[in-house]
């Protein structure tokens, strides 16, 4: 139980750091950072659900990613806004949550070898 706990923890500490790292760069040299920050994004996700194998684990990355982005998006007290509405900013806002639901939502897969 306290190694699912530390997993969780470690799943939305990496999402807070993906997340942010991507929303800062996700304007530059568009559209082909967009892309790769999104391939990032959806990456970390499945490589937490295939590796754990944990529906919870997987489910902490993706709120951590989801609620990084969705503060970044938010005006400062002086005005200026991380993630600016337009298109790059758009996809990128509606990518990760549409990413992140996907790689929550995925069906656990068994892979058992057949008799």
């Amino acid at each position: 139980m306290v190694e699912r706990v530390i997993r969780v923890v470690q799943a939305f500490a990496g999402g807070v750091v993906i997340a942010a790292l991507a929303t800062v760069v996700h304007g530059e040299w568009s559209p082909w950072v967009l892309i790769a920050a999104l391939a990032t994004v959806s990456s970390y996700l499945i490589a937490l659900r295939i590796l754990w194998g944990d529906r919870m684990v997987a489910l902490s990355g993706a709120i951590a990613i989801v609620v990084t982005v969705f503060i970044f998006a938010q005006q400062s007290t002086g005005g200026s806004v991380l993630i600016q509405a337009n298109l790059p900013g758009n996809v990128w806002v509606f990518g990760t949550a549409v990413i992140a639901g996907l790689a929550s939502a995925w069906p656990e897969i068994s892979f058992r070898a057949r008799d």
